[in-house]
């Protein structure tokens, strides 16, 4: 009994992470209300604040899920025996996708990974789903490692391949790109997912430019 109830609890908060992200999406953060949520969700308001604090919170868990998938996708592909940059780029190509089709709620994504969520003052905090949102940083830690683990096997990969330098730390090189993503994502004004791939492409050549391998450096400069 314990396991089943501890499954439909994961099940029903998986419905209104979903259920809150699709609203999210149509109407935006502030505009999207608790009673909103939970009517879309069949919840009650009670169980909304059970299990999660705030909408941000809801948008976090929905993209964690998100990532994991593609993550997923990611290793598939390359214990499939798929090129690591072939893999790479389908991996940037969705997210920048995602990023531009949901450019009105990248801030608050990027604001909770970054450390640079609000301060909720007392009336925000009034309201568990209020938004701005005091997040913990160990809320906005989960979702950067949950990106960084999407980057960090197609790095190694390229590590395996001699691709990468043997001393480069695949973890903290997965960090700055992380980072990079989501400053080029909101500092905005990308039209579509080709802008936002050449901006990441400008960031990610500086960043990796030390960590890529002679061999493949002059490779690249070839290209």
């Amino acid at each position: 009994m314990k396991v089943d109830r501890q499954e439909q609890d994961e099940a029903r908060r998986d419905r209104i992470a979903r259920a809150a992200f699709e609203l999210f999406a149509r109407s935006g953060l502030e505009a999207t209300s608790a009673q909103d949520i939970a009517r879309a969700a069949f919840v009650s308001r009670t169980n909304l604040y059970r299990y999660f604090p705030s909408k941000v919170h809801m948008l976090l868990a929905h993209f964690d899920k998100a990532v994991q998938a593609s993550r997923d996708d990611a290793l598939e592909r390359l214990h499939a025996g798929a090129n690591p940059q072939q893999v790479w780029d389908k991996v940037m190509a969705r997210m920048a996708d995602l990023g531009v089709r949901y450019r009105h709620l990248v801030g608050a994504v990027g604001q909770a990974v970054l450390g640079a969520g609000p301060q909720g003052g007392d009336e925000q905090s009034k309201s568990p789903l209020s938004f701005p949102a005091r997040l913990a940083p160990a809320d906005g830690l989960k979702t950067a490692l949950t990106l960084g683990a999407l980057v960090e096997p197609v790095l190694l990969a390229m590590q395996a391949q001699g691709r990468l330098r043997p001393d480069v730390n695949v973890a903290t090189l997965s960090a700055l790109l992380v980072d990079a993503c989501l400053l080029a994502l909101l500092h905005g004004g990308h039209r579509d997912q080709r802008e936002v791939m050449r901006d990441w492409q400008d960031r990610f050549s500086l960043l990796m430019y030390g960590a890529l391998a002679p061999a493949a450096v002059i490779e690249g400069a070839r290209d």
